[in-house]
Order: C-alpha cells, then sequence, then structure tokens
C-alpha cells in the first residue's frame, strides 16, 4: 500500500517559526544520497508472440517519495546476460520505456511513494524475450532468468521533495522473477482413469461481491506442440491461449475459470494431444475439475485448441459434444472422417482460423479444419467464411469479426470460418493464434455460448 508524505507537527511548527523570522527557504531539494539500490525483480508477461520480460522493480533500501514528479528514464542502464551452460545465448542492453516509483514489485503505470522504482522495458528490444526454440525438437524452453539483469542507477533522481543521487558503481542483480497473471495460476496433477498422470495449470475467478450461488464458465485450453514438456509451465507462457482468458480485461467482463493441461509427447506414459489415452484424459480431467468445483456452469464449457491442441480438440469434440457450449480451433487438422465430423458436430458452435498459407499444418490438407468446414456446407449446415489480414490493426480485425458474426446471427450459422491470408500471418505463417487471441470479438462470441439457450 503507498505510504503517504507527511511532515510531523515539530517539522512544521519549526518550518513556520524559521519563515516568520524572515529566514529565506531553501529552493533546493533534500539530497538523499543514501537511498541505495539493494535488489530487483524481473517481470514478465505473456505477449502474443510468447513471454517476454516488459520491467524491472529495482528496490531500495528506503521509501521514495517524490511526489507527482516523475523518474528519468535515463537515470538507470537495464542489462541482460542470459544464456550460460549452453543454452542459447541472450545479451544485450533493455530500453527504459517509463519509469515510476510504486509500493509494490508491479507495473501499475502509477507514481506512488515506495521502495521500488519500476522501469517499465520496450518489449521489442531484441534482448526481451524469456524464451528460445531447440529447432531440433521445435520445443520452447525458458531462461532462467534470476541473476540474468543487473541494473544500476547511473542518474540522479530529482524532485523538489528530494534527490537520490547517482550511484553507477552499485550495480545489482535480479533476485527474483514475478511472472504477471502466470503466478496467479494454481498447479495440479491427476491420475486420470485414462492412464496418463496430467499435470495442469488452473486460474480462478474473483469470487468477491459476487452474488451466492453464482456460476462460472470453464475454458478448457489445449497448447501447441511447441509448449510440450514436463514443467507445467509453458502451456501458460508459449503464447495467450490460455492466460488471454485469464486476464484483468477478460475476467472483469466474463469472469471464468480456466484450466491449462500440459501434454508431453517425450513421455511414454503421456503422449501428444492427437493420442486418443490423452484425449480420454482431456476429458477425465474436465469432469474431475467440474466435480470439484461445484460452481462452474456446465452449460458454458467451452474448448480451445492450437495446433497440436486443435488435433486434440477435434477429436475430442467429435467424441465429446455434449460436454461442451463451444470452441475455437486454431490451424487445425487431423480429422479422420471430415463427414462423420459434420454430422456429428453440426450444432456445435465453432468458430476456426487457419493461415492460407501455413506450412506446418497445411490449410487445405486431408482432415484438415478448412476440410471439415467444406463438409459441414456440403451437408447443408450453414457457415459464414471471411478473409482477412492478420496483419491489419486490432480494431479493423474486430471490426470483420462483428461483421461476421452479425451475418452468422442473420443466417442461424453456428460454424465461421476465418482465413488469414497469405503472407500476412505475424512473425510466421503458423502463428494464426496471434491475430485469433488478440480479437476480443472472436473470445466475446465464444462467451456468448450456452447449452441452455
Amino acid at each position: 500500500m503507498p505510504v503517504p508524505w507527511t511532515r510531523t507537527a515539530a517539522v512544521t511548527t519549526a518550518a513556520i517559526a524559521v519563515t516568520a523570522c524572515g529566514a529565506a527557504a531553501s529552493a533546493s531539494p533534500a539530497h538523499d544520497a543514501d537511498a541505495s539500490v539493494v535488489d530487483a525483480t524481473v517481470i514478465t508477461e505473456v505477449a502474443p508472440s510468447g513471454l517476454k520480460v516488459t520491467a524491472i522493480a529495482v528496490e531500495y533500501d528506503r521509501v521514495l517519495r517524490l511526489g507527482g514528479t516523475g523518474v528519468d528514464v535515463d537515470a538507470f542502464d537495464v542489462e541482460v546476460d542470459l544464456g550460460a551452460g549452453g543454452i542459447a545465448p541472450l545479451v544485450g542492453e533493455r530500453t527504459v520505456t517509463a519509469a515510476y516509483t510504486s509500493g509494490s514489485p508491479d507495473i501499475t503505470g502509477k507514481q506512488r511513494a515506495g521502495r521500488y522504482v519500476i522501469l517499465e522495458l520496450d518489449e521489442d528490444d531484441a534482448a526481451a524475450t524469456a524464451s528460445y526454440v531447440n529447432w531440433s525438437t521445435t520445443i520452447t524452453h525458458y531462461y532462467d532468468l534470476t541473476g540474468g539483469y543487473t541494473v544500476a542507477q547511473v542518474g540522479d533522481i530529482v524532485s523538489p521533495r528530494i534527490t537520490v543521487e547517482a550511484q553507477p558503481g552499485n550495480v545489482v542483480a535480479n533476485s527474483d522473477v514475478a511472472n504477471l497473471l502466470i503466478d496467479e495460476y494454481a498447479s495440479g496433477t491427476l491420475a486420470t482413469d485414462a492412464g496418463p498422470v496430467l499435470d495442469y495449470r488452473y486460474y480462478t475467478p474473483e469470487t468477491n461481491g459476487q452474488k451466492k450461488g453464482k456460476k462460472y464458465p470453464l475454458v478448457v485450453s489445449l497448447h501447441g506442440f511447441g509448449e510440450s514438456g514436463s514443467n507445467n509451465f509453458s502451456q501458460l507462457a508459449g503464447n495467450q491461449i490460455s492466460t488471454v482468458f485469464a486476464s484483468d480485461e477478460r475476467q472483469l467482463t466474463d469472469p471464468a475459470y480456466v484450466l491449462s493441461p500440459q501434454a508431453d509427447p517425450f513421455d511414454g506414459t503421456k503422449g501428444a494431444w492427437w493420442a486418443p489415452q490423452m484425449q480420454e484424459a482431456v476429458v477425465d480431467l474436465v469432469e474431475d475439475f467440474i466435480a470439484s468445483h461445484p460452481d462452474v456452469d456446465t452449460s458454458r464449457v467451452y474448448l480451445t485448441g492450437l495446433s497440436m491442441g486443435s488435433y486434440g480438440s477435434w477429436a475430442i469434440l467429435g467424441e465429446h459434444s455434449d460436454l461442451f457450449a463451444g470452441a475455437v480451433v486454431v490451424c487445425g487438422g487431423g480429422v479422420a472422417d471430415v463427414e462423420a465430423a459434420a454430422a456429428e458436430l453440426a450444432d456445435l458452435p465453432i468458430w476456426a482460423v487457419h493461415s492460407e498459407d501455413d506450412f506446418v499444418v497445411d490449410y487445405y490438407a486431408d482432415g484438415s479444419d478448412f476440410r471439415v468446414f467444406e463438409a459441414f456446407e456440403a451437408a447443408g449446415t450453414p457457415v459464414v467464411w471471411t478473409e482477412w489480414s492478420g496483419l491489419l490493426a486490432d480494431d479493423a480485425q474486430e471490426a470483420l469479426a462483428k461483421a461476421a458474426v452479425k451475418e452468422a446471427r442473420h443466417t442461424g450459422s453456428a460454424h465461421l470460418f476465418t482465413t488469414i491470408e497469405s503472407g500476412t500471418t505475424p512473425i510466421f505463417s503458423h502463428l494464426s493464434w496471434i491475430p485469433t487471441y488478440s480479437n476480443d470479438v472472436i473470445l466475446d462470441w465464444l462467451f456468448d455460448q450456452d447449452q441452455d439457450r
């Protein structure tokens, strides 16, 4: 909690006395040359393209009270040195874009008295990433960020109240890491009836102030191959498939549980999401979670999967369509019988997104989500087809998505398919999940689905 700036009665009285005697009050700020940097905490956030270090909280040995005066961004140097021991090296400087005092190591954007100076960092810096890909396996790995960042106050912090003098020789390495939002997820492990032991993370909505007996939707997310493993972390950090549903903005409008298990194709007792035993394990997990959380709204359970996770999603939806109220699948495939899938899922709302030039999961391949939607239409199930550039501004993409939702309501269609135009997917053509989970309209549409309606 911010500490207010106050004067004691004695100091106030003395100040009045001096003024009354005609002494000129000093116009210079009080110096606090003894305020020293003692520690730092690296702060990460899940960006659309993955986990990034977006701030560092610099801790002092006393509270800094600067009033409304901001902190000069040039007063600090931030350096990165990660990757010892054979890990992909990451060395560089970080650009400070904003600086302010705070009572806690958190990104607030507001100046408050406290022991911390928050340095917001440019997420477009080359050294901003917190991960790297082992291209021999295509698995994403995460740097051990502890001690990997160093910070020094190289310029004075000046305000009308105090001056904290530069201390360029006092270079401090971070002793802690705060993963915003990810750290709010709890961890769990379930030995499923299907056989695999599933590690999972889950987010619980804030219930304070909610009326008694309120029910909450449940979003189940299935990650891609790159987020596989046994760390019970990558499925949250790799992209926004899970965290976008747990964000403050989304929880404000759609408070919901978010359930995110992790697959491990390299573990013979588990497997990838396209393995039948893993699909059944997911169903076991969802049913167990619902049983242990009676405030889950069973009429509003949603499934979303990308890449490998979309393979699992299609199979799970085909076998357990009655469990879910709707789904968003991204760059999907692996459907063995598209006609059978189209018949089974004719009434289940599904929005699919796929880049036309995806070179990992072929848009036109047999069993792709595009082929399933063709089968929907061939069977007489109405489909709303849309196509746009994944490089358009977010508001432009959302306007096009709104038009699609409007058309779906007009035609009575529960199935929407969006093609990301060739050459317009951010970073490279497989990453159609970037424009998908950045599109609030697609997520709004998902939360509108309700089996009881």
